[in-house]
């Protein structure tokens, strides 16, 4: 068993436990695959299961299968990740490489997740932005574009919102920052969003609609949009 697989069962053994007996512990030796990997290789495991926050507690036992270790899985995970799909998933993106776009799209689900956002879209919302990651760590940038636009209309629709500003659903990038700036919104906004929208119409009309050929962008495009929409986010989602 590698790395990979000893923390997806980990995670998922501590998840089906702590579904049952929400203040219990799980016993990590109670499974035989998880025992043979040997105690040492679990110890670690745990150790990177907790740096990331997904292992929230973790104990030395000697139970029924002999000395180990008993673990606590983040709550919140416990009811965030429903299936295996959502679980392997949180997992295997523990083991893609990280850059410091990667690392901000992750800090900021983090921190979104707390936040009060428009029931119609928040669940939308926090799912775009974990696609948005995944796609940018498998340098799917068409993709990554295509989300940056949604999250950002979803951000300004919001900033609408909050201002009791009515627009149409339809609206999109550019219709919504005319709407901001129609009603006179006392609100700083990065100068250079509407050039971002270009950039992103330019990628996701014809992804779209295939009518003309496909701007790919650049790693570097796609992380300059992203960090775009990272800095509204935190202007309208995460400082109001």
């Amino acid at each position: 068993m590698d790395e990979k697989e000893l923390a997806l069962l980990l995670t998922r053994n501590g998840i089906i436990s702590q579904r049952s007996d929400s203040e219990g512990y799980t016993e990590a030796n109670a499974d035989e695959k998880i025992r043979n990997a040997g105690n040492a290789s679990v110890a670690n495991s745990l150790e990177f299961l907790g740096k990331h926050q997904i292992v929230v507690d973790v104990q030395p036992t000697f139970g029924s299968s002999g000395i180990g270790f008993t673990y606590r899985i983040n709550p919140k995970l416990v009811n965030e990740l429903k299936d295996d799909e959502s679980i392997s998933k949180a997992v295997f993106n523990l083991f893609e490489p990280q850059d410091e776009t990667s690392q901000t799209i992750a800090e900021l689900i983090d921190k979104c997740l707390d936040k009060e956002i428009n029931n119609t879209y928040k669940d939308d919302f926090i799912a775009s932005l974990k696609e948005l990651k995944i796609c940018f760590n498998n340098k799917c940038f068409i993709a990554c574009l295509s989300l940056s636009g949604k999250i950002l209309e979803i951000c300004l629709k919001q900033l609408l919102i909050d201002n009791k500003v009515q627009f149409e659903d339809r609206f999109m990038i550019g219709q919504l920052l005319n709407k901001i700036k129609e009603s006179r919104i006392e609100k700083y906004l990065d100068q250079s969003l509407l050039e971002v929208a270009a950039i992103i119409n330019k990628s996701r009309i014809p992804a779209v609609h295939a009518k003309e050929k496909i701007p790919v962008p650049s790693r570097e495009q796609a992380a300059m949009v992203i960090h775009g929409v990272v800095d509204t986010i935190n202007r309208i989602i995460l400082n109001p």
